[in-house]
């Protein structure tokens, strides 16, 4: 049986993550009926994608009234999720949204009453778990390897790509986001959770923003395209080309924003600096950090238990060249490269397997070599989709 999918938030995130697949990889099982977005110049840059055969839509419910729909695929701003899963919840529609479900705990109430009170199903798509490295990990633990689980650390890393762009996108404000702590970090709870198999019981965070401050660029202008200081600019980034111009430029006259808006906005309010102490059950306690503005990119956790250590490392980017100030260049996959940032000379094939490391708590040392798979998120986004629209599916 094919289910029918309306897909509401035509971003990059919407139509290349969700809405392409879907025409072109799932068609034995799913088919994608209607696209929705109050932004009509993208729609119609989504309608050159995906084919003229696909409805487009200004206005949700009537989406929902003219195609047939099964599930509602949410890839709005974080903000407006609350809003459309309550909708198509209550039109009878299950629905697949994009992390965070939401940005605070009242709305977040808001969808498990929604859920409750219609019977259907809202699943938050945390693919993170699908990447074999970190499923291999929860194996481990599992099996208990390190016994009795008494601390963990865990600390993440963004780069000057990366990172950088949460300060140009709608993500910089937290009425859009809820901040890094919620957008992005929200992964890395997630995999911490489930890596543990236990739900935190007590929080303590902090947060500030430390390198993306406005005086870091004296004179910056609004944004990139504008700006009187971007041919000294370390994060420039011209949107007025490939798909940056199609999706956004464009069609900036449709809805007022701007992709490249400065990363040195007096007005964001984003932390890039944050970190968190957790107490879980059976007083397990972990320490966590999220920085934003590093020079490579990727994430380390340890695990301490009663039989030993547990490590892993994964380094997703670095750039080796020295003094790479142009963003443009910064950007290219033959310059940011998966590589190790801690072996040197950085040259060589980029990686192609992590390694977790055993340490028993009396001495030795045990590795596991786990190859790393290709495809977008190391190929977890493609694991999420088949699990989303398969008819059998496999939730970790």
């Amino acid at each position: 049986m094919i289910k029918n999918y309306c897909v509401v938030g035509t971003g990059s995130r919407g139509i290349s993550m969700w809405a392409k697949p879907l025409v072109n990889e799932y068609q034995t099982t799913a088919r994608l009926t209607g696209i929705c977005d109050n932004n009509l110049g993208r729609l119609m840059f989504a309608k050159t994608e995906l084919g003229e055969q696909i409805q487009t839509f200004t206005d949700f419910d009537k989406m929902l009234d003219s195609v047939p729909c099964d599930s509602v695929i949410v890839t709005t701003k974080d903000s407006l999720h609350d809003e459309f899963i309550i909708r198509a919840l209550k039109r009878g529609k299950d629905v697949i949204t994009e992390k965070p479900m939401t940005i605070d705990a009242k709305k977040c109430r808001a969808i498990l009453a929604a859920e409750i009170e219609t019977g259907r199903t809202v699943r938050v798509t945390f693919n993170a778990r699908y990447v074999p490295h970190r499923t291999k990990i929860k194996e481990l633990l599992h099996e208990g390897i390190i016994g009795e689980i008494h601390s963990v650390e865990f600390h993440w890393y963004l780069d000057t790509v990366h990172g950088a762009d949460y300060f140009r996108r709608w993500h910089r404000k937290k009425e859009n986001s809820g901040g890094l702590l919620v957008h992005k970090a929200t992964h890395h709870f997630d995999l911490i959770n489930w890596w543990l198999g236990m739900d935190p019981v007590e929080v303590a965070a902090m947060g500030s923003r430390q390198y993306y401050v406005p005086n870091r660029k004296p004179g910056h202008g609004q944004r990139c395209l504008t700006c009187n200081v971007k041919d000294n600019c370390e994060f420039y980034l011209d949107v007025s080309v490939t798909e940056f111009k199609s999706l956004y430029l464009q069609n900036e006259n449709y809805d007022g924003y701007y992709r490249d808006q400065c990363v040195y906005s007096e007005d964001t309010d984003i932390e890039d600096s944050m970190s968190l102490i957790v107490r879980y059950e059976n007083n397990v306690q972990m320490v966590y950090s999220l920085t934003a503005a590093t020079s490579f990119e990727g994430w380390r956790v340890a695990f301490n238990g009663s039989k030993g250590r547990l490590e892993a490392f994964e380094p997703e980017a670095f750039i080796a060249e020295k003094n790479q100030t142009d963003l443009g260049i910064r950007r290219q996959g033959t310059i940011r490269r998966r590589l190790n940032w801690e072996s040197t000379p950085y040259t060589g094939a980029d990686m192609d397997s992590y390694c977790i490391r055993f340490y028993p708590l009396f001495g030795g040392g045990e590795t596991f070599k786990i190859p790393i798979e290709n495809g977008m998120h190391g190929g977890a986004t493609k694991d999420c989709g088949t699990i989303c629209f398969s008819q059998t599916c496999r939730i970790l």
